[in-house]
């Protein structure tokens, strides 16, 4: 096998593994709740945004709801300018969902009950979300 499709082919991957979750954050811009929504692609991003997807991250289970939340290669954001700020962190998330895929999800949830069973906040604790912090300040958008 040559070097170009082993790399096409690891490039298919990475938006197949965690694909279930990309067409779910896909759904709030399909779905017909009210308020308008937007879409932008961004270097393997897609940005879903408006006062529609905003109604649904205030509901976020943080404090304060979310500005922006990640499932697969969707980042849900509450603008557009929510989108380009929380960029680097959201996508240090898609990195994470590239690398577990499917398991991405119940891992982090898990993680989150294993810290609030220990008296730990399960957001701020969570190592997902460390390494988004740490890494997302690095990156470039």
């Amino acid at each position: 096998m040559s070097l170009r499709l082993w790399n096409q082919l690891q490039t298919l991957w990475c938006y197949l593994w965690p694909s279930p979750y990309t067409l779910l954050g896909l759904l709030v811009y399909l779905i017909p709740i009210r308020g308008s929504r937007s879409l932008i692609v961004h270097r393997g991003t897609i940005g879903v945004f408006g006062p529609a997807v905003e109604r649904l991250l205030v509901r976020a289970p943080v404090l304060g709801g979310a500005a922006a939340m990640t499932f697969g290669h969707a980042i849900l954001a509450r603008d557009k300018e929510t989108f380009i700020e929380t960029w680097n962190h959201e996508r240090v998330h898609v990195d994470q969902y590239q690398r577990w895929g499917l398991l991405f999800v119940p891992m982090y949830l898990g993680v989150g009950l294993l810290l609030k069973l220990q008296r730990k906040d399960p957001y701020w604790d969570n190592p997902f979300e460390i390494e988004a912090r740490r890494l997302g300040d690095g990156l470039d958008c």
